[in-house]
């Protein structure tokens, strides 16, 4: 019997020294301690540089990844789907000077602190400099198109869009893209598909009330035939009948102009619906007069009916009063080309 335990037994059967047994051990160790150096080196431990990234992960970036303001992504996604297909408050329903309106508009314009920004920086124009007229409709030509582009915040700095691009030379039909986009840019796309021309608003607030002589109707509750206050050429109401009726799905992103006069009647409508007069309600300033009544409140709004809507009434104007304010119609094609 052996004590102290089993021993190796060298050849011709002579127990082997304790001096050979520690070599051989400390040969094993420094072998196994060898290749775990290797190996952690291998995987960017020892002698890695500090910051190296590992195979397959991202790279940091300083200050972490850009953001971008809502003003922003909009002109990303005009710049990824193409030039927006929407209703320019300066062709519908009556074509008006672009100059004029981007000079008459610039103060509102630059009021805008989420889009106006962007334009006038995607663009390399300066809005506290002294601008020409020139300067003036370039900003005016973005500012609303990219006003035109529609962007619902869905929490975690994202946003859904339905955009529709226009048709691309010599084709009839556009594309309307649908996805979300985030704080950083990144674009998810998740349904696309060719699509004709935009629905044009008819203008009207759904609710607006129409005068009439047995008490006011709202415009969506009103039918062919009914009897309506429209005025005549001295400007005296006389009764009228609805002579044509009109309601168009309202696009994403649809905005109304909401006007205040001094004696309290108002209205709210599309920025291109036009008064008795001519002038655009979109044009419209506080100061300007209206009916006799100085405008106390001008109000720029997001429209959240499924529909706008416009009518015809009978008689020698075809003006008809919404809230009170004589209004002209987009629907008496006759009467608009005079205009």
């Amino acid at each position: 019997m052996l004590r102290g335990g089993a021993r190796n037994l060298a050849p011709g059967g002579h127990v082997s020294a304790p001096m050979s047994m520690s070599l051989a051990a400390r040969t094993l160790l420094a072998t196994l301690l060898g290749l775990t150096l290797m190996a952690i080196a291998a995987c960017g431990g020892a002698g890695a540089s500090p910051g190296a990234s590992r195979a397959g992960a991202a790279s940091p970036v300083p200050g972490g990844p850009a953001t971008f303001t809502a003003g922003e992504l909009r002109l990303r996604l005009i710049d990824q789907l193409g030039p927006l297909w929407y209703c320019d408050r300066d062709a519908y329903p009556v074509a008006r000077d672009e100059r004029q309106a981007a000079i008459a508009n610039f103060a509102a314009m630059a009021a805008d602190t989420e889009i106006f920004p962007a334009v006038a920086a995607k663009l390399a124009i300066d809005p506290k400099a002294s601008l020409t007229a020139a300067q003036k409709l370039e900003l005016y030509r973005l500012w609303k198109v990219a006003a035109a582009v529609a962007l619902d915040p869905i929490g975690n700095d994202r946003y859904r869009f339905d955009y529709l691009a226009m048709p691309v030379t010599g084709a009839t039909e556009g594309t309307r893209t649908a996805g979300t986009i985030d704080s950083h840019g990144a674009t998810q796309i998740e349904q696309q598909a060719p699509a004709g021309e935009p629905m044009y608003p008819i203008c009207l607030s759904i609710g607006t009330l129409i005068e009439a002589p047995g008490g006011a109707i709202a415009v969506d509750q009103l039918r062919l035939g009914d009897a309506i206050w429209t005025l005549d050429r001295r400007g005296e109401r006389v009764a009228g009948t609805v002579i044509a009726l009109g309601s168009t799905p309202a696009p994403a992103g649809h905005r109304v102009i909401r006007i205040t006069l001094a004696d309290g009647r108002s209205v709210a409508a599309s920025p291109g619906h036009p008064l008795a007069d001519g002038r655009a309600v979109g044009d419209l300033r506080v100061g300007d007069v209206v009916d006799g009544s100085a405008i106390t409140g001008v109000s720029n709004l997001a429209y959240a009916g499924a529909a706008t809507y416009d009518l015809a009434v009978s008689g020698e104007t075809g003006v008809y009063l919404a809230g009170g304010i004589p209004l002209g119609s987009t629907l008496d094609a006759r009467r608009m080309q005079e205009r």
